[in-house]
Order: C-alpha cells, then sequence, then structure tokens
C-alpha cells in the first residue's frame, strides 16, 4: 500500500507540472491552439507527464529499469485500449480521456503491482536513496 501511494503522489506531481505546462503553453500565439484538451498533444503531454515520474521513482527507490519498464507499459495498456476502442468506433474520445487518463493508469499500476508483488514487498534499504544514483555518500 505504501509503495502505490508514493507512486500515486510521483504521478499527482507529473499531473501538477502537466497542469502548469499547459497553461503556460495555451499562453502563447504560437501553441494555444495546437495544445489544448481534446487533441492529440495535448494526449500525449498527459501521457509523458503522468508516466514519467514514477518511473523515475522507481528507480530511485531501487526497482530497476526492467520493472519500471514494465511499470509503464502495464500504465498505459488501459489508455491504449481506450484510444483503440475509440477509433474503431470513431467517437471523440481524446476530450474525455483526460477525465479517464488518471483512473485507467492508477487501474493499471495496481494491476502491475498485483502482479508482480514479490518487487514491492522487497523492503528497501534505509538512508539516502539517492546514494545508489552514483552520488557521493555525505561526509
Amino acid at each position: 500500500m505504501r509503495s502505490f501511494c508514493e507512486l500515486q503522489i510521483a504521478m499527482a506531481l507529473g499531473a501538477l507540472i502537466c497542469f502548469f505546462v499547459a497553461m503556460a503553453l495555451r499562453a502563447t500565439e504560437m501553441y494555444g491552439t495546437a495544445y489544448r484538451p481534446g487533441t492529440v498533444a495535448y494526449f500525449l503531454g498527459d501521457v509523458v507527464y503522468l508516466t514519467v515520474p514514477v518511473v523515475a521513482w522507481m528507480i530511485v527507490c531501487g526497482r530497476g529499469w526492467r520493472h519500471s519498464i514494465e511499470m509503464a507499459a502495464a500504465m498505459l495498456v488501459p489508455v491504449t485500449a481506450i484510444v483503440i476502442v475509440g477509433e474503431v468506433t470513431h467517437s471523440a474520445y481524446l476530450l474525455w480521456l483526460i477525465n479517464a487518463m488518471y483512473p485507467a493508469m492508477s487501474l493499471g499500476m495496481a494491476a502491475y503491482m498485483l502482479f508482480r508483488r514479490q518487487i514491492f514487498n522487497i523492503p528497501r534499504s534505509t538512508g539516502n536513496p539517492f546514494r545508489r544514483l552514483g552520488a557521493p555518500p555525505r561526509s
């Protein structure tokens, strides 16, 4: 449960950053019309800003690249399914996908964590998590 909450916090921070980036881009003339809810650019921005912080946090916590990429894939499977169904049915799914994306990605995250339960039950080492990234220890 703790790992799920940590990853949700990382995803929420990504959503917050995405919100501020979207506000800044919509204020410009060049990107104001291209980067708005309901466009492919906005959808892809959401995907990136919700997924990358989760992957980064998993790497910082020592879960490794393989499991981090698997988590990203698990988060993207429900969104991809929605996109495929939307394209096949020719519906205007991009606009409502903005609201459905976060819960869909959270569902994928929870499913992966249940499937790979043993990875998230391993106790993490105490201390500075950035030490694993090659930072020298403090003296």
